[in-house]
C-alpha cells in the first residue's frame, strides 16, 4: 500500500522512478547507478525546474523528498503525553473527580483507578478529537444528569470513556456528550413534568 502511494505521489509531481532516483542520488551526493542514464534524467530534472543548472535541488524537491522519505520512517510511539498532553494526569484526576465516590447502584464503583483511565484515554484520544475542556464539561454534564435519578444505570468512569460491546467493537458515551457539548445542541433531560389539576 505505501509503494502505492509513493508512485501516486511521483505520477502527480511529474517525475519517473529513475528521475526521483536520480534526484535524490544529488541530494545524498551519491553516484547513481549505472543502469539509469543520468544525462537524460538530470535534463528532465532541470526542464521541470526540480533542479538548477548548478545541480542544487529546488525547494519544491527538497519537500518532495522528505515527504518520501516520511513514508518509509517508522512512526514514533505516541506516548501518553504526546496524546493527552504534559498534565494528563492531573486531568485525569479531575475526570475522576466528575464522578461520586461511591458505589453505584448497579454495585460497582463509580470511579476507577488512574492507571486504568490512563489506557482508556489513550485509545480515547487516538480514536476522537476533543480538548479536556471538552471532556470535563461533557462528564460533568453525564453525572448532572444521572445524579437527579440517583446514579440509576449510570456508567462507571472507565465505561463512560469506553467499553467493549459483544461484537469486540468499542463504544464511548464520554464521544457523544463531548459532541453534544462541542455542537452547543445540549438539552438536559426533563425528569419532573408538571401536572396541571
Amino acid at each position: 500500500m505505501v509503494m502505492q502511494e509513493v508512485f501516486n505521489k511521483l505520477l502527480k509531481a511529474g517525475l519517473s522512478p529513475n528521475a526521483f532516483y536520480v534526484l535524490y542520488c544529488i541530494h545524498n551526493k551519491i553516484v547513481p547507478s549505472d543502469l539509469v542514464n543520468a544525462s537524460i534524467e538530470v535534463t528532465k530534472l532541470k526542464s521541470g525546474n526540480n533542479l538548477t543548472e548548478s545541480l542544487e535541488l529546488s525547494g519544491n524537491s527538497l519537500i518532495f523528498i522528505q515527504e518520501i522519505e516520511s513514508y518509509f520512517k517508522k512512526s514514533k510511539k505516541k506516548t501518553s503525553k504526546n496524546l493527552m498532553g504534559d498534565d494528563f494526569l492531573d486531568n485525569i484526576k479531575t475526570y475522576n473527580e466528575c464522578f461520586p465516590a461511591t458505589k453505584l447502584p448497579s454495585g460497582v464503583y463509580a470511579r476507577v483507578n488512574v492507571k486504568s483511565l490512563e489506557n482508556a484515554f489513550r485509545w480515547f484520544f487516538e480514536t476522537f478529537d476533543y480538548s479536556w475542556d471538552i471532556v470535563i464539561q461533557a462528564t460533568e454534564k453525564y453525572v448532572e444528569e444521572y445524579s437527579i435519578n440517583r446514579y440509576n444505570y449510570m456508567r462507571n468512569s472507565q465505561y463512560f470513556v469506553r467499553k467493549q460491546n459483544t461484537d469486540k467493537t468499542w463504544d464511548s458515551n464520554l464521544a457523544t456528550y463531548c459532541d453534544m457539548i462541542s455542537q452547543d445542541d445540549y438539552e438536559a433531560p426533563v425528569f419532573f413534568k408538571e401536572k396541571i389539576v
